[in-house]
């Protein structure tokens, strides 16, 4: 089920008593969490009905799922990042899991288990397969931009601030869809207008911490419009800030990608929108690149992004070392530029 799903049968009190928490959108995972402890723990009594679980075993989480509530209808239990969830061989895991899985076919009403994990659970486990079965998985994805506008909107109210859907697509494209990030950024957003209602996309340019994406979308403009001097400025920004030439040059890979296939479906009179979507683009790096696409030439670029593709495997062997690689592969990009859109061979 959808995060959505969840708050439906918390608003209708029609709980289930096992859920898997999973996806990568942590604040919206904390977010459903106190919901429901708000909709299921009397104030006053939340510690003596709630029990957080870390590195606890099967009969641990059991003996903490079938302790009676205290002065209220049910408690909860929250068992965090659970081995057997996750990838990789835990101790034991085939016992503990079969444990948990029999419990399963009958547990107390009396209580609500949340399996909340950082990140993905493996579904390829048993466990994460019998709860997914039993229609126990809430899965938490990035919001969309209709999603992320009204929650924005709902953040900015007490503040009596507002956004409108161009900035907000504009912040998602700048600062990246993580709402822990965002809800920051927000934040800071709303006090840098002061008296003014409305954020605007010169706010957000002004103000907003850039992603990698969309600093590294930014150091491809500049090495296509052949500045490399200023190209390498942004790289040395980026690995001032903490990140690594190895997670640049992934970035890169990926950007490339989405340009060589952009570029092929304008030269071959192909669906754009049916390739952005095929990528999964937002919609400002889909413009931004196409944009971008038609002034390249696409086999050229096909060409670049597979040469990347190979340099990537070869830095992660070891067979390259990063900055050098990386250095390397800016000139290359330049010299395409250079060369009306040709690239020599890797």
């Amino acid at each position: 089920m959808t995060w959505k799903e969840f708050y439906a049968q918390i608003k209708g009190n029609a709980l289930e008593s096992v859920y898997l928490f999973t996806g990568p959108e942590e604040y919206l995972k904390r977010e459903a969490m106190q919901a429901l402890r708000r909709a299921l723990l009397p104030a006053g009594l939340e510690q003596l009905n709630e029990a957080v679980l870390e590195g606890a075993t099967a009969t641990q989480i059991i003996d903490a799922a079938e302790t009676l509530p205290f002065m209220a209808e049910r408690r909860i239990v929250e068992v965090r990042d659970w081995a057997p969830l996750l990838s990789g061989k835990a101790r034991d895991e085939e016992n503990e899991a079969a444990r948990v899985l029999e419990w399963l076919k009958d547990p107390p009403a009396s209580c609500v288990l949340v399996f909340a994990m950082r990140g993905e659970a493996d579904g390829r486990k048993k466990l994460a397969q019998a709860l997914k079965k039993r229609g126990a998985e809430v899965r938490f994805e990035p919001l969309n931009d209709a999603e992320l506008l009204r929650w924005a909107n709902a953040r900015l109210k007490p503040l009596g601030k507002s956004i409108s859907q161009q900035a907000v697509s504009h912040l998602a494209f700048t600062a990246g869809r993580d709402l822990t990030r965002l809800s920051g950024e927000v934040d800071k957003l709303a006090d840098y207008i002061g008296k003014r209602a409305e954020i605007a996309v010169e706010d957000i340019e002004e103000v907003v911490s850039p992603s990698l994406e969309f600093s590294v979308f930014e150091m491809l403009d500049l090495l296509f419009a052949g500045d490399l001097a200023r190209a390498e400025r942004s790289l040395q920004t980026l690995l001032m800030g903490g990140q690594t030439c190895v997670g640049v040059f992934s970035m890169i890979v990926r950007q490339l990608r989405m340009l060589a296939h952009l570029a092929l479906a304008q030269k071959n009179g192909g669906d754009a929108a049916a390739v952005e979507k095929a990528l999964k683009l937002h919609p400002y790096a889909a413009k931004r690149a196409a944009k971008q696409a038609r002034t390249l030439d696409a086999e050229a670029l096909m060409r670049l992004y597979r040469q990347s593709v190979q340099a990537d495997a070869d830095i992660k062997s070891g067979r390259l070392r990063d900055r050098e690689a990386l250095q390397f592969f800016m000139l290359k990009i330049v010299e395409m530029r250079r060369k009306g859109g040709t690239s020599r061979r890797y």
